[in-house]
């Protein structure tokens, strides 16, 4: 019975059984909570497990091939054109709802002593380039220097196809061994989601007793409902060949409660490659390409929660509300302190906003510690619509080129 059915279920199942636990756990039980938070990490690490390897052996495949069709650069540049423009269109739209609907003001955080340090451009720049190559494959939370070897061997595959063809056979060999295992994890993976989302619930419960935050997860929450529900089957419809675009959502839904129930779209990655490839027919030579370019460059839905959050922030911090020219800056701005959280996934909206904070300064640096309590919910609300997103530009991307073998649904796995 539970091999019939489908993934989606088994991750809602999943989810509501870690909310239920998080109800029954008391939150001054101090003992309960770091079980919960260890299994949560343990649970992240297994859901990520063959993440890394999957991608390195997949990504020289897919750029072989379509550099051996003369496609790769083409595609490569819509791609980063596609995603680059999502993110700054829902950093907009964050400005514009915050500004617009404004928010309660949160009482200010004084201490300041427990601040992260954001990651800096100069450190972002060297991390892509780390002293040895083999140094990006050693941990598995910045995909982007792997993502880039990955690609240049892909590219340098096609360099002599007769020497090269033996190394081409064996990543290729891996790349599918690797989906295998990916698969596998992916089928039991409700089960993990019950310690993610328990952990990700009490962090809820602990910040929810307190109704400061109540405004802003309300104007997250929408924002989150809008844009599913209506400008990514807008999206899917008018840039999709008009087919029906919720068909497109519901092969994705796995993945998404994936990243909603642990706050981690790298978490997601795993079950998103194998939904966009079994249930909407991206083949391996796009989907290993866009995918991992959508994690990196993409995440308009980070992009969205940051911006709505930072006016909050800012909003917070002075009581004369935010002017134009600061609104025009965070438009500007926002994108790029989204694509300096690839090199911390794991803390998604709140990396992006420590990075915001720390680019516009004036002693403002250490602003994001008044969101910081509600940091898992709105990591979640981003991760979830970056996994969307990463899958929808998928097949968006593969219908432009022809390539796509969408199933009904009734087929989906």
């Amino acid at each position: 019975m539970l091999a019939a059915m489908k993934i989606w279920i088994k991750y809602l199942i999943g989810a509501a059984l870690g909310a239920i636990l998080a109800v029954a756990v008391p939150l001054e039980d101090a003992w309960l909570r770091s079980v919960l938070s260890f299994l949560f990490d343990l649970s992240i690490r297994i859901g990520r497990y063959a993440l890394l390897p999957l991608m390195l052996f997949s990504v020289p495949v897919a750029v072989f091939q379509q550099n051996e069709d003369k496609e790769f650069w083409r595609n490569v540049g819509r791609s980063a054109l596609l995603l680059f423009a999502s993110v700054a269109a829902l950093s907009l739209v964050g400005v514009i709802v915050a500004a617009t609907v404004q928010p309660a003001r949160i009482p200010l955080v004084a201490d300041a002593s427990s601040a992260a340090r954001p990651t800096g451009i100069r450190e972002f720049l060297l991390s892509i380039f780390p002293e040895s190559p083999f140094a990006a494959l050693l941990s598995g939370k910045f995909l982007l220097p792997a993502f880039f070897l990955a690609a240049l061997v892909g590219l340098a595959l096609s360099h002599d196809r007769a020497a090269t063809r033996p190394a081409i056979q064996v990543f290729d060999s891996l790349s599918r061994i690797f989906y295998q295992i990916n698969s596998a994890i992916a089928e039991f993976l409700g089960i993990l989601l019950i310690a993610t989302a328990a952990r990700c619930a009490i962090e809820f419960k602990a910040a929810a007793r307190t109704d400061v935050y109540t405004p802003l997860l309300l104007t997250v929450g929408v924002e989150v409902l809008v844009v599913s529900l209506v400008v990514l089957p807008a999206v899917l419809w008018f840039f999709g060949g008009r087919k029906e675009p919720f068909k497109v959502l519901y092969g994705l839904l796995a993945p998404a409660l994936a990243a909603l129930a642990s706050g981690d779209l790298y978490f997601a990655l795993g079950p998103l490659t194998r939904h966009v490839k079994e249930n909407l027919g991206v083949r391996r030579r796009y989907n290993a390409l866009d995918i991992p370019m959508a994690a990196i460059l993409g995440r308009a839905g980070t992009a969205l929660v940051t911006s709505t959050a930072f006016i909050v922030v800012l909003s917070s911090y002075s009581g004369l509300g935010v002017s134009p020219s600061r609104l025009l800056w965070i438009v500007g701005v926002a994108p790029f302190a989204v694509l300096l959280t690839a090199s911390s996934p794991d803390r998604g909206a709140i990396a992006a906003l420590m990075s915001l904070c720390s680019l516009y300064g004036k002693g403002f640096e250490n602003g994001f510690l008044i969101a910081a309590p509600m940091a898992l919910p709105l990591m979640a609300a981003g991760a979830f619509l970056d996994a969307l997103w990463a899958g929808c530009a998928s097949v968006l991307l593969s219908r432009r080129s022809g390539s796509s073998q969408e199933k009904e649904p009734r087929f989906y796995i």
